[in-house]
């Protein structure tokens, strides 16, 4: 049996847990253990007693194994759920949301669309954590319609004892899933779909497997929400976009045609239209749910606190006074902080990365193979802490900003995990790109003289003779091998810990609890509560109870993944033209395992709504215009160019490894990179030197060796500032013609229109005013005959109404009133007549 609760609170039966008795020891004291005991159970009382008020029915069942809570199943009654969605939705018709629905021509209008059941979740939820209204509450507010719980929303939770709440023993609060619809919606999305036309049998297309069905979409939306929704439908669209980055860089890939400037064009030019694509389409999925504009009708962030009350001037009601300029300055404040972070990470991956220099290029003596791990050991324990204690600090910053929207709070929450995740992620690659190999064969000489002389003398007589005689060779396939690592490996090592090792943990966490909590003086306290189980709810209540274990998924680190992908394929796909095809092949199984973690290794999401992936659109925006100067930059240094063998041939040979492939007479033509050239501009004769750019004079010294490799870099960057100058015009030229082709005219802009122009046009009617121009225009002047003037003689007036119209001296003049100027002869139809007559 499924008796189908709304929601689940969890309420802690430990009379300890966040007492609200301070001052007190827990030790056997039977007046203390009394007294927090009744306080508990006054607690419980209330809480049921503000549930119930809320209209809510309210029973309970005893919690997890071992966790010392009881399970509060809470349902809402048709009718105040049926006021709600009423409500919500006349909230979106004033407000002029963006919707596929007609618009209402009469009060059933707005209860015709069936209530979907994550609009059902959705609902209660707001009855449950709703404040309770003390005066006229806004009609965006679930006390609109009736009494609230005013809990604390399901982020709050459970409180901490420095939190005075209402409340300190509910912990927590989940929908429970919908097993069925889990288990059809995995079933879909793990086999073939079938298609019939006809009488013919159905036949399975793979291509199916490439998208997500709008009508998949419109289904995930009905039962988990508009945010889950919309993340799958980003994610599908993603997914699809990849097939033509892949397909053009396994093109190049197999002509050996890598930094190619042709394949860095297609890259960023990929990435500028499927973001301005994307933006089309959010739109267009915001109207057919019903939320474009959404921010219209967003109410306040459970945990804003302005400065007092205010009235708002344009719907009356009170609400909380708080300035912008507050939250700029509070922001502002939280500069120094990320910057000391940036700093910090910076330095600890710049040290990593030394010592793998080291360990991995220079360090050639015993346990080697061991030794260079220290580096990967290194990053994975310090990176993920500094992270770990970012995210835990920038969210402080983020609720100390105080935003009033709860969008605005999670963006600049985005904003700032971003920021520092960027540094952890792509810095490698960038010391690797503009540090390590243009001046690797110089930094790793200085940095060995700059050691303790014990920890020199140790690495240098483990070092290859050439090391020793003062030069060192760069491993010009490090970058390469990175870029590999980062979009191969990482990727698979990623899918285990985010969906392999969850699911070991579900299966074995609950053999592990058994043996810990299920015991027989357990046993003993059941009974003694008479709280058995019913035979009929067993299997209902084990699967509640293995959902009250289940962590929350957060798509916060969903988007945060798939940016962190797309930043790897528009920063640094032309070093290895393949990526996008891993990143292709990664993201088909994770719309599937994102689903399976949904349904089986975390609890039910709480439906929200939403109108766009928000910040994120900006983040993936941001990386591909930084994509331009990445992209023109790394072509620019690194494409292979034809020139011809002299003195220099057998350097450049020695310097990256043999990688540049030598004719063996020395006189055929051969391929090399600029900065090849650079780095070894003072080996050649002065005849031999080339002249780079037309600019370089040829050099005599190791430094002019370093001044030519920091001209080549600093035309390098001047390149790469022209292509981000190319790059936001380019941008805006295709967000123009693709909102000129794909919206302009579209079903949902249509859609758009017709609510705004129907809602003005409801009011007309209202009034009675839904009449043509000119009569409108009569009746405004109050002539109310076909002759004005002989109707306003027949009312007893001499003209207009001063009052009515306005100043005496109106611009709508009566004709017999004008000046004499207007009586006269009109004398250009004389002048017209005269026009070619003779004397």
């Amino acid at each position: 049996m499924d008796p189908s609760p709304d929601f689940v609170l969890v309420f802690s039966t430990d009379p300890n847990y966040n007492s609200p008795v301070r001052g007190l020891s827990s030790d056997q004291d039977s007046k203390v253990r009394s007294k927090r005991a009744d306080q508990l159970r006054d607690e419980y009382a209330k809480l049921v007693e503000v549930l119930e008020g809320a209209g809510l029915k309210v029973t309970g069942r005893n919690g997890a194994e071992g966790t010392n809570t009881v399970l509060l199943f809470v349902k809402a009654g048709e009718q105040r759920v049926r006021e709600e969605v009423t409500r919500e939705r006349i909230s979106d018709w004033l407000h002029g949301l963006g919707s596929s629905r007609p618009s209402p021509r009469e009060p059933s209008d707005f209860a015709a669309q069936p209530i979907e059941e994550a609009e059902r979740i959705r609902v209660v939820y707001s009855i449950l954590t709703s404040p309770r209204a003390t005066q006229a509450a806004s009609i965006r507010s679930s006390a609109s319609t009736g009494p609230t719980c005013g809990l604390p929303v399901a982020s709050q939770l459970p409180p901490t004892p420095a939190n005075k709440v209402e409340f300190p023993h509910l912990i927590d609060m989940f929908p429970p899933h919908n097993a069925a619809y889990n288990k059809l919606w995995l079933r879909r999305w793990s086999h073939l779909p079938a298609t019939q036309s006809g009488n013919t049998p159905a036949t399975k297309n793979p291509l199916e497997l490439l998208t997500i069905p709008q009508s998949e979409l419109d289904d995930l939306k009905a039962h988990l929400g508009e945010k889950v929704a919309l993340y799958f439908a980003f994610l599908s669209y993603y997914f699809r976009s990849l097939l033509f980055p892949s397909v053009i860089g396994l093109f190049f890939w197999l002509l050996g045609l890598s930094f190619h400037p042709l394949l860095g064009i297609g890259f960023v030019g990929w990435s500028v239209v499927f973001i301005e694509t994307w933006r089309l389409r959010e739109k267009a999925i915001a109207v057919q749910w019903g939320t474009y504009r959404y921010e219209r009708v967003e109410i306040e962030r459970p945990g804003f606190r302005g400065e007092g009350k205010e009235v708002d001037p344009v719907s009356g009601i009170t609400r909380e006074k708080w300035s912008f300029r507050r939250t700029l300055t509070r922001s502002l404040a939280s500069l120094p902080a990320y910057f000391a972070f940036v700093g910090f990470l910076g330095t600890i991956v710049s040290a990593i990365y030394v010592v793998e220099a080291l360990l991995s290029e220079v360090y050639n003596g015993p346990f080697k193979k061991f030794l260079t791990l220290i580096p990967t050991v290194l990053f994975v324990t310090l990176v993920p802490q500094v992270n770990a204690l970012w995210s835990f600090t920038a969210s402080k910053l983020t609720t100390f900003e105080n935003h009033p929207r709860q969008s605005e709070h999670e963006a600049s929450l985005t904003i700032k995990t971003f920021a520092l995740n960027f540094v952890a992620a792509y810095g490698n690659l960038l010391l690797t790109s503009y540090v390590y190999i243009p001046f690797g064969s110089f930094l790793v000489p200085h940095i060995l003289t700059r050691l303790p002389s014990r920890h020199a003398a140790a690495l240098s007589a483990t070092t290859s003779k050439t090391l020793q005689s003062g030069s060192f060779s760069i491993n010009s396939s490090k970058l390469h091998t990175q870029l590999m690592a980062y979009t191969l490996t990482g990727q698979i090592t990623g899918a285990f810990l985010e969906v392999g090792l969850p699911y070991l943990q579900a299966k074995l966490m609950p053999v592990v609890q058994e043996k810990l909590h299920h015991t027989a003086a357990a046993d003993k306290a059941r009974e003694k509560a008479g709280t058995s189980d019913h035979e009929d709810e067993k299997d209902f209540l084990a699967r509640i109870r293995q959902e009250q274990l289940l962590p929350t998924n957060e798509i916060f680190g969903e988007y945060q993944e798939m940016a962190q992908q797309f930043g790897y394929i528009v920063l640094f796909a032309v070093i290895w033209p393949i990526s996008p095809i891993w990143s292709l092949i990664n993201n088909f199984f994770e719309i599937r395992s994102d689903a399976f973690k949904l349904t089986s290794q975390a609890r039910r999401p709480i439906p929200y709504r939403t109108s766009s992936i928000g910040p994120w659109l900006d983040v993936v925006g941001f990386l591909s215009y930084l994509g331009a100067l990445t992209t023109s930059s790394l072509i620019y240094l690194y494409q292979p160019r034809k020139t011809f063998p002299g003195a220099t041939a057998g350097y450049i040979a020695n310097l990256t490894h043999h990688n540049v492939s030598l004719p063996a007479n020395g006189t055929a033509a051969f391929w090399t990179s600029r900065l090849s050239h650079a780095q070894s501009v003072s080996l050649p004769p002065l005849s031999d030197a080339p002249q780079l750019l037309g600019a370089l004079p040829p050099a005599t010294g190791s430094s002019d060796t370093i001044s030519a490799i920091k001209n080549l870099l600093l035309t390098a960057a001047v390149i790469a500032l022209a292509s981000s100058h190319a790059y936001l015009i380019i941008r805006a030229f295709t967000r123009w013609i693709l909102t000129r082709l794909a919206w302009d005219g579209s079903i949902a802009q249509q859609f758009v229109k017709r609510r705004e122009l129907e809602l003005k046009r409801s009011w007309l009617d209202e009034q009675g005013m839904r009449i043509p121009p000119k009569e409108m225009a009569r009746r405004a002047m109050g002539w109310v005959g076909e002759d004005a003037r002989e109707e306003q003689k027949r009312e007893g007036h001499e003209g207009l109404k001063v009052e009515e119209v306005g100043a005496p001296a109106d611009a709508a003049m009566d004709v017999e009133t004008l000046p004499e100027f207007w009586k006269r002869e009109n004398e250009a139809e004389r002048i017209m007549q005269a026009i070619g007559k003779t004397d």
